[in-house]
């Protein structure tokens, strides 16, 4: 009986994991299936101790008059289930903190709820997951060799980061930004142009990877930095350490 009810618990902890994967934090969600499968077989045993305890008692009046060693017996029986216990109520309260905490937390937004900004003024936009999709392979075709995960290469200072992007002259934090600077970039203070030294429109008989290349995929590429800024900032700009 006792392997049946384990049987259940884990297939009910596997339908309960898979709804708290979906939550933000992927450790809570380990923490708290192990809590929870803590939990059911807390359950299971308990009512497995109340079956033995039935026996246990019927025990104990059969043994009464066989003297002092056999009570021991069955006390260390009892400290025995008394551990199990304790250690599956432990089990259970890791199981609802982490429950409660997950619960608490906001959940993962999806690709179309990344709010991405196309200009100053304060006009957005947001990417559907073939446009994600699209970004990064253009991302990775002309731009990766050198700015892999948001880094740069050449210049460890100045990545692809909001706040890097931001302090930029002028301001490249915006999707218009990007591509203002994919056509013809400049210098971090805008004062030079760099268009000679890194992929452009402008230079694109020097780099052949632009000569194909649309206002349309530039505002992909574009759009697909900004976006990666928001869904891991603690990674983008980091460069190949992360990746």
């Amino acid at each position: 009986m006792l392997n049946a009810c384990v049987c259940s618990s884990f297939f009910t902890i596997y339908l309960l994991f898979k709804f708290l994967c979906r939550m933000r934090s992927g450790l809570l969600c380990v923490v708290a299936l192990l809590g929870l499968l803590g939990l059911k077989l807390h359950g299971a045993f308990v009512a497995q101790r109340l079956n033995n305890g039935v026996h246990e008692k019927e025990a104990r009046t059969e043994v009464a008059g066989q003297g002092l060693q056999s009570s021991l017996e069955l006390e260390q029986a009892d400290e025995q289930h008394t551990a199990w216990d304790s250690t599956f109520r432990l089990l259970a309260g890791a199981a609802l903190s982490a429950v409660l905490l997950v619960g608490a937390a906001p959940a993962r937004a999806d690709v179309e709820d990344v709010v991405i900004a196309v200009d100053e003024k304060g006009k957005t936009t947001s990417l559907t997951k073939e446009g994600v999709v699209r970004g990064k392979r253009l991302f990775n075709a002309a731009c990766a060799i050198c700015h892999i995960g948001g880094g740069t290469k050449t210049n460890q200072n100045v990545g692809l980061s909001t706040e890097e992007l931001s302090g930029a002259s002028p301001n490249r934090n915006t999707v218009e930004g990007l591509i203002d600077y994919l056509n013809n970039p400049t210098t971090y203070d805008g004062l030079k142009d760099i268009s000679e030294i890194h992929p452009s429109i402008k230079a694109a008989d020097v780099w052949p990877k632009m000569r194909s290349m649309q206002q349309q995929d530039l505002y992909d590429m574009s759009a697909y930095i900004l976006y990666m800024n928001q869904v891991i900032p603690e990674k983008w700009g980091g460069g190949k350490q992360y990746y």
